[in-house]
């Protein structure tokens, strides 16, 4: 017997039938149309439309047959599959190929074989449209022509039933998002963030509103955006940092980049950001294309912070004027 080989693109052969949707679900009524019509119109005993699994081939309509599925080393349908053309056999008893198959020397005792290779959306054979019958038969030009156009409007089922299948997980994949979406939007506005998308191949940028209206404007007021717009209010002692924390960054020797950094409010006066962000995306190269990231006014805070630095300031000045030494209480 002659064991089926297996095809150079069978990885991507096998991804395409799950993908497909059709293997082990519920029977599909669509597709017994296809077997009936075949029984009909050849007078076949039995007729399939078979999927070729990584070990067995799965009857995915039969009729015929009670079995729902047999080993791939003896299927038939896998000799087609992986040449991928029709396969037509009169007499399997009389081909050394099948003589000894298990299929032939015993039930349901094949003789005439003729299978349509059946392809995916992305044209990988998937499986076969067969007839098949007890007794030797020839079939003539005509009736294999009406056996593959018989295949061909399978092929449209099947590409019906994937593209529907995968419409409607798209609507469920475009409905998480959106929650997710929604949940991130809330989060976002709730904690008043400022968000920011840096295309760094490009220099385009967008900002939120909420970015514009930390520096006191609104967002139509700075068009166009882009990276200049960032580089335009940014304090210019803080550009050389940015500068090499981006670079680190992008060479990978630090996760985040994070800044703090002053930018000039429309009104004139310093507001202190701190600015964190990631790369999200690299070209085939591994240049850093797009980045992601979120503006905090953290103004109060460095006020804060600058208030204490000089409060402690006067009380060492303070003590030293009387004769009192802090240092033991710096060090703690």
């Amino acid at each position: 017997m002659q064991t089926p080989a297996i095809p150079d693109n069978e990885i991507e052969r096998l991804q395409s039938l799950i993908d497909s949707g059709l293997l082990d679900n519920d029977i599909d009524t669509d597709f017994d149309r296809f077997t009936r019509l075949a029984q009909a119109l050849f007078g076949c005993k039995i007729s399939l439309l078979s999927l070729v699994d990584e070990k067995r081939q799965w009857f995915k309509s039969r009729l015929g047959i009670t079995a729902t599925e047999t080993p791939r080393d003896v299927s038939f349908c896998a000799h087609a599959v992986f040449n991928d053309q029709l396969l037509y056999i009169p007499d399997a008893s009389a081909d050394q190929r099948f003589a000894d198959n298990p299929l032939v020397t015993g039930a349901p005792a094949i003789r005439l074989y003729a299978g349509v290779p059946l392809h995916s959306v992305d044209g990988l054979p998937l499986g076969t449209l067969c007839i098949i019958d007890d007794i030797p038969r020839e079939l003539n030009a005509l009736q294999l022509t009406l056996l593959q156009d018989l295949a061909a409007l399978a092929e449209t089922e099947i590409a019906r039933s994937t593209l529907a299948r995968q419409a409607a997980q798209l609507q469920r994949d475009k409905k998480l998002v959106e929650q997710h979406r929604q949940r991130l939007t809330g989060f976002i506005e709730s904690s008043r963030l400022a968000t920011w998308e840096w295309n760094v191949q490009t220099g385009d940028a967008i900002f939120n509103e909420r970015w514009a209206q930390m520096l006191g404007y609104d967002l139509y007021d700075l068009l166009p955006l882009s990276v200049d717009t960032w580089l335009k209010l940014v304090h210019p002692t803080d550009k050389a940092q940015s500068e090499r924390l981006l670079q680190r960054h992008f060479d990978g020797e630090i996760p985040f980049y994070e800044l703090e950094c002053r930018m000039q409010h429309k009104d004139g006066h310093w507001v202190w950001i701190l600015t964190q962000g990631k790369v999200i995306s690299r070209t085939e190269q591994g240049q850093p294309r797009l980045m992601a990231g979120t503006h905090q006014d953290i103004s109060e805070r460095k006020a804060s912070e600058q208030a204490i630095t000089e409060a402690y300031s006067l009380l060492q000045r303070v003590c030293r004027n009387a004769g009192l030494d802090i240092s033991g209480h710096d060090k703690r």
